[in-house]
C-alpha cells in the first residue's frame, strides 16, 4: 500500500531541527533573550541601550543576531551548513552546490512516490521464488532428442545393421515355405505325366463294339483279343461289353465298357470333374478282380476330347500279393444321366498288350442320341 509523503516539518523533526519560527526543544525562541518581553509585553526598562532591553542580546556576550541570521536559523535545515564542532564556520554542502536545498512539495511528493510508491520493495526482502526458470521448450527439445536416440539404438539392434541374422533368415524362409506349400498341389498335379505312348506292335482293329446304353463305340481288336459273348457279362463284371486275353491260369487282360454302374452313380457330380467317377470305378474293380490288400499308384492322367464331348483318362499301377497290373480308365460325358466308362487292365506279364490301350483311347466315339 503506498505510503503518504511526510510534511516538510516532519522531515525537519526527523533531522533534529525545530519547525520554522520555533526554537529547538529546551531553548528560548530565536531572536528573544530571556525576558525579552516581560510581563505586560516588554521587559523592564523597555528597550535597553541600542534599542534592546536586557533580554535583547543572547547570553554569553554573543553579538546580536541580525535579521538575516535570524531568518537563516529559522529556515529548515539551516544548521546543516555548519560544522557542529565549529558553529561559526560554515561549509558548503552538495545540496547548496546543486541548487535549492529543499525541493518544492510537488517534487517531494513525486520523489516519495518513486521511492516508496506502488513498485516499492523494501531493502533486504528475499527475492521472489516465482522467478521464471528455463523456457519449457528446452525441456521438450531435450526429451525429444532422448527418445529419438533410444529409438535409433533399438532399431540398430533389432532390425538394423547390428541385428542378428537369425530372425532375417527365419523370415526369409517362411515366405519360401509358404510359397512351396501353395504351389505343392500344382506341382504334384503337373508332376504326373500324360498317358504314355507305349512302344510295341498294337493288335489290329477288326471292327467296332457298340454300346448303345453308354452312348459310345470302341474298336474291336483282333489278334489274341476275344469278344465275350456270354449273357452273364453284366452280372459278372458290372458292364455291358467285354474283350479279353487270357494271360495266365487265373489272370487275363480285359476291356470293359458301359454306363457308370448305378451303385457308383453318386460319385458323378459334375461333367467338369470326372476324377471322382474314375476313382470309384477303379476301387470297385480292385475289390472284384484282384486279391485283397492290393494298392494302386497314379502314373498318368490327362483330359481327352471325344468329338464335341469332354472326358478324362487316368492310369494306375496296381500291386498285389500275387501280381502286378496296369489299369487305365476313361470317363466320357455323352449327354446321358451318367458318363460312359471304358475300363482296361493289362497284367505285368503281358506288357506287349499295352500299345492296344493307346488304340482304344484314340478310337472312342460318342454315338448320336436318338
Amino acid at each position: 500500500m503506498p505510503r503518504s509523503a511526510p510534511s516538510p516539518d516532519d522531515r525537519l523533526v526527523a533531522y533534529g531541527q525545530a519547525p520554522v519560527g520555533q526554537a529547538p526543544p529546551g531553548q528560548p525562541p530565536i531572536g528573544h533573550g530571556p525576558g525579552g518581553h516581560g510581563p505586560g509585553g516588554q521587559g523592564p526598562g523597555g528597550q535597553g541601550p541600542g534599542g534592546h532591553g536586557p533580554g535583547g542580546q543572547p547570553p554569553g556576550g554573543q553579538p546580536p543576531i541580525g535579521e538575516d541570521q535570524q531568518s537563516e536559523q529559522g529556515r529548515p535545515g539551516a544548521n546543516l551548513s555548519r560544522d557542529p564542532s565549529d558553529p561559526d564556520h560554515r561549509f558548503v554542502t552538495a545540496g547548496q552546490i546543486s541548487g535549492s536545498r529543499t525541493p518544492p512539495p510537488e517534487r517531494q511528493q513525486e520523489l516519495w512516490d518513486n521511492v516508496f510508491g506502488d513498485n516499492y520493495q523494501a531493502m533486504g526482502e528475499p527475492e521472489s521464488l516465482d522467478n521464471p526458470g528455463k523456457p519449457l521448450w528446452i525441456y521438450a527439445l531435450a526429451g525429444s532428442v532422448a527418445i529419438a536416440l533410444v529409438g535409433a539404438v533399438l532399431w540398430a539392434f533389432l532390425a538394423g545393421p547390428l541385428a542378428s541374422n537369425t530372425p532375417a533368415a527365419t523370415n526369409t524362409a517362411a515366405p519360401k515355405a509358404s510359397t512351396s506349400a501353395s504351389t505343392a498341389p500344382t506341382k504334384a498335379a503337373s508332376s504326373i505325366p500324360r498317358l504314355p505312348r507305349w512302344s510295341g506292335k498294337a493288335a489290329p482293329v477288326t471292327g467296332i463294339v457298340a454300346n448303345p446304353s453308354a452312348g459310345i463305340t470302341i474298336p474291336r481288336l483282333g489278334g489274341t483279343w476275344q469278344q465275350d459273348q456270354r449273357a452273364t457279362i453284366k452280372t459278372t463284371y458290372g458292364f455291358d461289353t467285354r474283350q479279353y486275353v487270357i494271360t495266365g491260369t487265373n489272370s487275363s487282360a480285359q476291356i470293359l465298357t458301359g454306363p457308370l454302374p448305378a451303385k457308383l452313380a453318386s460319385s458323378f457330380t459334375s461333367e467338369d470333374d470326372l476324377e471322382p467317377v474314375i476313382k470309384q470305378v477303379v476301387l470297385n474293380a480292385r475289390k472284384r478282380f484282384f486279391p485283397e490288400g492290393n494298392t494302386v499308384k497314379k502314373i498318368a492322367q490327362q483330359p481327352i476330347k471325344v468329338g464335341q464331348s469332354s472326358g478324362r483318362v487316368i492310369a494306375y499301377a496296381l500291386t498285389s500279393s500275387t501280381e502286378k497290373a496296369t489299369i487305365v480308365t476313361a470317363a466320357i460325358n455323352t449327354g446321358k444321366d451318367v458318363p460312359a466308362i471304358v475300363y482296361m487292365s493289362i497284367p505285368s506279364t503281358s506288357k506287349q498288350l499295352l500299345p492296344d490301350v493307346n488304340t482304344v483311347i484314340k478310337q472312342i466315339k460318342v454315338t448320336p442320341t436318338s
